[in-house]
C-alpha cells in the first residue's frame, strides 16, 4: 500500500513539473509526452532489452520491444480511455501518428527478415532522431516574443 501510495504521489509531483516545464519552455504537451518523457522512462526498457542479447537470449530483447510497442499502443489507451474522453491535437494525426507507422513499420519489416544487423539499429536510431528534431522544430517550440 505504501508503494502504491508512493506511486500516486510520484505521479502527481510528476505531473505538476511536467506542466511547468511546458509553460516555461512553451512546449507543446504531445512532443514533450513522445520525446522526451519517452526516452526518460524507456532508459530500463533498453537494459531491459540489451542484456539478453548480450548474453545470447535475443529473442527476448526484441520480443520486449514487440511487447512494449502492442502495450502501449493498446494497454496504456484501454487504461486511459475508460477514465473518459481524449481530445487530441491536430499535430497527432497529421504528424505523430503517420510517424507511428511509418517507423514501426519499417521496424517490424527488418525485425521480419530475420537477420538483424548493426545497420539496422543504425538506421531505426536515425529514424527516431529525424522524427525527434521534425518533432520540435515543427510542432514543439512556441515562436520567441520579438518584443
Amino acid at each position: 500500500m505504501l508503494a502504491l501510495a508512493g506511486l500516486v504521489v510520484g505521479s502527481a509531483i510528476t505531473g505538476i513539473g511536467t506542466k511547468g516545464i511546458l509553460q516555461t519552455y512553451g512546449l507543446q504537451g504531445t512532443v514533450f509526452g513522445a520525446t522526451i518523457v519517452t526516452v526518460v522512462l524507456t532508459v530500463e526498457d533498453i537494459f531491459l532489452t540489451v542484456e539478453p542479447a548480450r548474453k545470447g537470449a535475443p529473442e527476448i530483447g526484441v520480443g520486449n520491444v514487440i511487447g512494449s510497442v502492442v502495450f502501449s499502443v493498446t494497454g496504456k489507451l484501454g487504461i486511459v480511455l475508460p477514465a473518459g474522453s481524449v481530445v487530441i491535437d491536430r499535430s497527432v494525426l497529421t504528424w505523430h501518428l503517420p510517424a507511428l507507422l511509418v517507423v514501426n513499420g519499417l521496424g517490424a519489416y527488418v525485425v521480419s527478415t530475420g537477420r538483424l544487423r548493426r545497420r539496422h539499429g543504425f538506421a531505426l536510431l536515425a529514424l527516431y532522431v529525424v522524427y525527434w528534431v521534425v518533432s520540435f522544430t515543427g510542432f514543439g517550440v512556441v515562436p520567441a516574443d520579438t518584443s
